[in-house]
């Protein structure tokens, strides 16, 4: 090897490294090409792919906006009516940006009603989550606005039956009225309407001397068909007390022409065992004494028929149970008591044995005066537990009472009446020839020979009011039987159908609807009763759906508002005519004479007081109008206020947020609030005190409120405004000292107590 030069290996292995350095090179700039030959590549099938699926998408958009209404229709035909409903509000969505202001169909919307009332939970789930399209809170509420009801019997609501009946089939059509009341807590409200809700109100049935009477009182009448699972409320009413027989008579009659005239047919009327009720049985002639039973009166609408008249079974039921328990009966068959149950009950109780009896309590025999009310305590004392108790317990009993026959066979045979007068499926259902039928009328035999038999003792027997109810009741059961089978072609009868079953669950809803208070007032009686009306006239029948009139007359703008109201609005307007101020009318002399009210001490309210709610009253109007004049004309500033003597008591709270009013509107107030004062100083609070007001302000002249051209506007909101708003501070005094006296008896009834 010579000096400076490399030898061979190393030659060798220097070419070595550089060609494995070249092949690295090489190989990297292929993998690199061939990445980004790659890459190009399926960025261009991407592209392609891209632009092939947004061809698509055009094709798809000019098939779907070529394509017609008819054709979407035929589409969804094969869907069931309400999910065509639910597609089409979806397209309709789609082809908007938002559904703010979206209009929905008529049917659609009475579905939704119908969900909401079921549960608004659910249904504000499904619409916040986009689940389906539906309407907010407030828009259905608008819907719900045109279907008025008031108390009375609501037109309304039978022009809506009518076209629900087109589609109904006579069979289905036929059944009876059903007729109680509610206890309602005292209590008024003003509406917005002007409307003072609160008062007695029987509609056009409504006493001259109850118009400023407070109803405590809610009477419902509902139409209830012996088959199908439907029922329909007809007319509500509020009352002070009970409904006056005479009134009752005439409510049942009109109710009974309107629901013929909409294609009802009623063949029963229910109530129960009050004496008011037992009243208007002797108007139309109905009686249930031994010697002679009349159950049913001439049809008021078609002669051909009758109309036959029931006591609720289970209200009976309970009467023959509370004179059991409390002395017994005498029986042609002996002497009855519930003491021989106590003294199967004392060997049947014992918990470590088993027991023939498990439901029956203390409570079944020895009921409280709460537990007097309740209708399954006195069914299950003669049930069939009972029977069993009494058959396995008899040595024991019979060696404490000599005789336990009697009383069992009473048990038996009470036992028996209610499964024939409660019968709920076909299977039990009183059918014509059939046993229960023949044990009807063996009943009513026995009546007659118990009434007999105890009548020499002076007692042992039911109360006349009760055997009166039983015979009528049973009597109008067989002949609603006699009569459905032969004219119409029923082949049975649940007669639980003739009881106010339905109606007490109606009860049950409102009281929960209202709350923890059991009572609840007039208005949200109202409102809930009304709820429940337009829900079941919204329903669909089993089999089909609520049809097209039905919804028209359903949310139809309702032509019901009382004449009083309008009126008041009127009356409210007219005050704007400045040119007619002076040739209004004055208010009749019987409501202003000061010859009628000497005995009264007119009272008014603080000037300084004054003042400080018409600040309120011009934030409220500034907050309303758009003109810059009219606020400029409501309001001063605290400087220009300063020389008000009257404006000190605003001054001193003022934080700087109150609001100043004007000399004029300041005197507009004041004279609308000496108005008031006045007139309730001398007057007491009824159904038509607003009305009465506006016709005293006829006689005022008021000053000018605002710029000249909206000077009428002005003055009516101003008007408007504090008269409603004074009758609502009137009115929540009134509520809040009834309150009072309310809560003062309750804690004297417990000191009582205690």
């Amino acid at each position: 090897e010579s000096r400076g030069e490399s030898c061979a290996q190393c030659k060798y292995q220097r070419k070595l490294a550089q060609n494995q350095m070249r092949r690295a090179k090489k190989k990297s700039a292929c993998n690199e090409k061939k990445k980004s030959k790659n890459i190009i590549r399926n960025l261009a099938r991407t592209r392609r792919r891209l632009t092939s699926a947004q061809a698509q998408i055009s094709q798809m958009h000019e098939r779907n906006e070529a394509l017609s209404e008819q054709e979407f229709e035929k589409r969804i035909q094969a869907l069931p009516r309400k999910q065509q409903l639910a597609v089409k509000n979806c397209f309709v969505a789609a082809r908007r940006k938002s559904t703010r202001g979206m209009k929905y169909d008529d049917e659609w919307i009475v579905e939704c009603l119908l969900m909401r009332m079921r549960s608004p939970r659910l249904y504000e789930h499904l619409r916040r989550q986009g689940i389906m399209i539906l309407p907010g809170r407030s828009c259905l509420q608008k819907y719900l606005q045109r279907f008025k009801g008031g108390f009375g019997l609501n037109p309304n609501i039978f022009t809506a039956l009518r076209e629900k009946t087109k589609d109904m089939d006579t069979f289905s059509c036929h059944g009876g009225l059903v007729i109680d009341e509610i206890k309602l807590s005292e209590n008024l409200n003003v509406k917005s309407s002007g409307e003072i809700e609160g008062f007695v109100d029987l509609g056009d049935h409504t006493p001259g001397e109850y118009k400023g009477v407070l109803a405590n009182h809610g009477m419902i009448v509902l139409f209830q068909p012996f088959t199908g699972n439907w029922t329909q409320i007809l007319g509500v009413f509020a009352s002070r007390g009970n409904v006056k027989a005479p009134t009752l008579a005439k409510i049942i009659l009109e109710s009974i022409v309107l629901a013929e005239q909409a294609g009802l047919y009623v063949d029963s009327v229910t109530c129960d065992g009050a004496s008011w009720n037992r009243s208007m049985w002797q108007r139309f002639g109905i009686q249930g004494s031994a010697g002679h039973v009349k159950c049913s009166a001439k049809h008021p609408v078609d002669t051909n028929r009758k109309l036959f008249f029931v006591s609720d079974f289970p209200h009976l039921i309970k009467n023959v149970r509370n004179a059991f328990v409390s002395k017994g009966y005498l029986t042609p068959g002996g002497h009855v008591h519930s003491g021989i149950i106590q003294a199967a009950l004392n060997v049947d109780r014992e918990n470590v044995t088993l027991k023939a009896m498990p439901k029956i309590t203390d409570a079944h025999i020895r009921p409280n005066n709460f537990e007097k009310m309740k209708v399954d305590l006195a069914f299950q004392l003669f049930g069939d537990e009972v029977i069993k108790g009494l058959f396995l317990h008899r040595r024991h009993v019979e060696s404490i009472y000599t005789r336990v026959q009697p009383t069992e066979d009473f048990v038996k045979l009470i036992n028996r009446l209610i499964r024939v007068m409660t019968s709920r499926i076909t299977k039990r259902a009183l059918k014509p020839g059939s046993p229960d039928m023949r044990f009807l009328e063996a009943f009513l035999v026995y009546l007659d020979k118990w009434e007999e038999h105890a009548k020499p003792a002076g007692g042992g027997f039911v109360s006349d009011s009760t055997a009166a109810g039983l015979r009528v009741t049973i009597k109008s059961t067989l002949g609603l039987l006699s009569y459905l089978s032969t004219s119409v072609g029923f082949k049975y009868l649940l007669t639980s159908r003739l009881s106010q079953d339905k109606l007490e669950n109606l009860f049950g809803i409102i009281r929960q609807s209202s709350g923890c208070n059991d009572h609840p007032t007039v208005s949200q009686f109202l409102v809930t009763v009304n709820l429940m009306a337009f829900y079941n006239l919204a329903k669909s029948p089993r089999g089909g759906n609520c049809s097209q009139d039905v919804v028209q007359a359903l949310l139809n703008p309702s032509d019901t508002n009382k004449t009083s109201v309008k009126h008041v609005l009127d009356s409210m307007d007219s005050l704007m005519d400045r040119g007619r101020v002076d040739e209004a009318e004055t208010v009749i002399d019987t409501l202003i004479s000061e010859s009628d009210h000497t005995g009264y001490t007119e009272k008014k309210s603080n000037s300084a007081l004054l003042y400080y709610v018409a600040g309120y009253v011009t934030r409220k109007m500034i907050a309303k109008t758009a003109c810059p004049s009219c606020a400029g004309h409501l309001c001063i500033s605290n400087t220009e206020a300063s020389a008000n003597a009257d404006a000190y008591f605003t001054a001193n709270f003022d934080n700087g947020g109150l609001i100043y009013p004007s000399q004029a509107l300041s005197s507009a107030v004041k004279l609308m609030e000496d108005s008031f004062t006045s007139f309730f100083s001398k007057n007491k609070l009824h159904m038509e005190s607003l009305l009465e007001l506006a016709s005293l302000l006829h006689s005022l002249t008021f000053p000018t409120l605002g710029c000249p051209e909206h000077e009428k506007q002005t003055l009516s909101a101003v008007l408007k405004f504090y008269v409603l708003l004074r009758f609502r501070f009137f009115v929540k005094g009134l509520n809040k000292e009834r309150d009072g006296q309310r809560e003062r008896l309750k804690l004297l009834k417990l000191r009582h107590c205690n």
